[in-house]
């Protein structure tokens, strides 16, 4: 799973790269659009990186399988609200703050979000949300960035890193590429 997804990185990289227009207030004829009142949804593939996974009794590093699906709804050009959530493929051991041993199998989080864009490829992530599993349900605190490419027909491909910090639990890394699709506000003249 790994390579596949450094495979699919570098070709979503050279995808991103290899499309360059230019922006559309650079282009005869096209206008700039705001991002204001735009939706957009987001589909994410990474790794999840646990930094206290207990494997065979010791505490490591464990990474696993990710998937993400996000959505954002643009309340300006620079801040958004969104809710994301994230599905980890695999089932772990864990250590919490007390030193027991803890299952999650198949975790999935559901965090809503403030966005802000201080540029135009960069944006800043915070909020509180829940991840769920067989086990028991834990509440998190999220923090991340994202960065994005714009291409044509209102696409954007990017990376995101968030770290989660499950209270009195553990913590995570996320890494993805993400593929995103914007629905611009319809502008009546």
């Amino acid at each position: 799973m790994r390579y596949l997804s450094i495979l699919f990185a570098c070709c979503i990289a050279s995808v991103a790269l290899g499309q360059h227009t230019a922006e559309p207030h650079q282009q005869p004829g096209h206008a700039t659009h705001s991002l204001k009142g735009a939706h957009r949804l987001t589909l994410g593939l990474g790794h999840t990186h646990i930094s206290e996974g207990v494997i065979d009794g010791e505490v490591e590093w464990v990474t696993a399988g990710s998937w993400s699906f996000n959505y954002d709804y643009w309340l300006s050009d620079s801040w958004a609200i969104g809710l994301q959530n994230d599905l980890v493929l695999e089932t772990f051991f864990v250590e919490d703050k007390d030193k027991e041993v803890i299952e999650r199998s198949f975790p999935w989080s559901m965090v809503p979000v403030a966005i802000f864009k201080p540029g135009k490829r960069f944006s800043m992530l915070g909020g509180v949300g829940v991840e769920f599993a067989a086990e028991k349900s834990l509440m998190l605190t999220r923090l991340g960035v994202e960065y994005g490419f714009h291409l044509p027909k209102n696409w954007e491909v990017g990376a995101a890193v968030v770290w989660d910090n499950k209270w009195n639990y553990y913590n995570s890394w996320g890494i993805a590429i993400t593929v995103s699709k914007l629905w611009p506000k319809k502008h009546v003249k």
